[in-house]
């Protein structure tokens, strides 16, 4: 017993070799096929009670057509921000795309008779621009994602560096604002050198005005005429 006991974390570990783990680098994978994916933190109550469920869940689907997955929202930014995580545990489905939020059971039953049963076409989708993979969805998940990075900045060099609160705003934000001028003058600077500074519009295509002089005949015409 005490063997079995001890040899226990690694069955459990091979076991979840059947539940993907998602993270920035290969959330892309789940816009093709059909998923199943719970978002989790590792500090829920609620997230760690379905665990062995959902470990269950990937052996059962091991053979089927369906993808068992999970992503951790403290880690796997991208995806989970895009998804507008607010709770856990939040279970999503997916087929080719197309998102539905799960909200049944949180049991191995009622998962296998969703997936089987295709109770998933009763959901209505996610909009277009909801969806994760979108080109708004993207936008708003690197936002956050900068922002999260910002934060996590901040805290280290307050509490890190202990640096005062004050400047570390500072830094923070003067920082961002002098990169983004150097690339604004580099650039003019570029555009100029590459195809010379631009002329004015009212001017293109206009030739230089000659000066007016008055020829030594045609004083003595007026002359003559006077």
């Amino acid at each position: 017993m005490r063997e079995f006991l001890l040899l226990l974390p690694l069955l459990l570990a091979y076991v979840k070799c059947d539940v993907v783990v998602l993270t920035d680098e290969n959330s892309h994978i789940v816009q093709n096929g059909e998923w199943f994916i719970k978002a989790y933190a590792p500090w829920c109550g609620a997230c760690k009670s379905i665990a062995p469920s959902w470990i269950q869940l990937g052996a059962w689907a091991e053979d089927k057509e369906y993808n068992i997955a999970e992503i951790d929202i403290t880690v796997g930014y991208s995806l989970s921000n895009q998804l507008l995580v607010t709770r856990i545990p939040t279970l999503f489905h997916v087929k080719d795309g197309e998102f539905r939020t799960y909200q049944g059971s949180r049991t191995v039953d009622s998962w296998k008779k969703f997936l089987t049963s295709k109770d998933y076409e009763s959901l209505a989708p996610m909009s277009w621009y909801r969806r994760p993979g979108s080109v708004t969805m993207s936008m708003f998940g690197h936002m956050v994602s900068f922002a999260i990075k910002v934060n996590d900045l901040h805290e280290y060099l307050t509490r890190e560096a202990n640096v005062p609160v004050f400047l570390s705003i500072v830094i923070l934000i003067a920082v961002p604002m002098i990169t983004l001028i150097v690339i604004f003058l580099v650039s003019v600077w570029g555009i100029h050198a590459i195809f010379g500074k631009p002329k004015p519009a009212h001017t293109v295509g206009m030739q230089r005005a000659q000066p007016f002089t008055i020829s030594q005949g045609d004083k003595e015409e007026d002359k003559k005429e006077q």
